[in-house]
């Protein structure tokens, strides 16, 4: 016998089980989003990054008059409002914290330091020092774009997202995402659902057993079981 074709990737080969598939339960239409071109199979597992549209930085009713310079958010930003709590005063200088919008302290710094995670900016010390409890709140508006996830990836997308199933169109076949355009995909984005891991496909940096069971870890926590199973056979002839 002559190998002549291997079958392209199901659907049927990558969920096992998934909870109310006929109203989307687990799905969601998605943004993906390449700096170059990326061919998607069906199992592409994917990463998502931060993309703000807009960043406001508020000053409380504070003590200090310092300011609090230009505020970006990075891939790693949520959307809502963070804020910045100074929680040691100090002469020219003080501590603050960073609190998220869940309410999670994220980060700590120091007054004339630049700081960065999820958001980044200085703090400047103003004439009349702050003292514990001035604050500063920072609203972030944004989106997600999600990608083919990457170990090395520093933009958020190191991290599971989704799972790519189809084109929006439900066609449920491979799709070419074109470089630096917004395409909007379905893809299974929690569970309950079981996959099976010889469908998946991940990026190139995701290549060491520790970072494969990490990502199997962070995929089970959203509800998806993954487990191993027979692979899909060539066509021959």
């Amino acid at each position: 016998m002559s190998l002549v074709a291997t079958e392209a990737p199901r659907l049927s080969s990558l969920i096992k089980h998934e909870y109310e598939p006929s109203v989307g339960y687990c799905r969601d239409v998605v943004t993906v989003y390449e700096a170059s071109g990326k061919t998607y199979p069906i199992g592409t597992v994917l990463g998502k990054t931060f993309v703000s549209s807009s960043v406001t930085a508020t000053a409380g009713t504070n003590t200090g008059n310092g300011a609090i310079g230009t505020v970006t958010a990075t891939g790693l930003a949520k959307n809502g409002i963070y804020t910045i709590r100074i929680v040691k005063a100090a002469s020219n200088a003080g501590d603050f914290t960073v609190i998220d919008p869940s309410g999670a302290v994220i980060g700590y710094g120091t007054v004339a330091v630049a700081y960065s995670n999820q958001i980044a900016f200085t703090l400047a010390d103003g004439a009349t020092d702050f003292v514990v409890g001035d604050t500063f709140t920072v609203e972030v508006i944004g989106t997600y774009k999600y990608k083919l996830i990457e170990a090395t990836a520093t933009d958020g997308s190191r991290d599971f997202a989704a799972i790519y199933l189809s084109a929006s169109d439900g066609s449920f076949s491979t799709s070419t995402i074109a470089a630096t355009t917004n395409t909007s995909v379905i893809a299974l984005v929690n569970g309950a659902a079981v996959v099976g891991k010889s469908a998946l496909t991940v990026g190139a940096s995701v290549d060491t057993a520790g970072e494969l069971a990490r990502l199997y870890g962070q995929m089970e926590a959203k509800g998806i079981i993954v487990r191993d199973q027979l692979g899909s056979f060539p066509v021959v002839a």
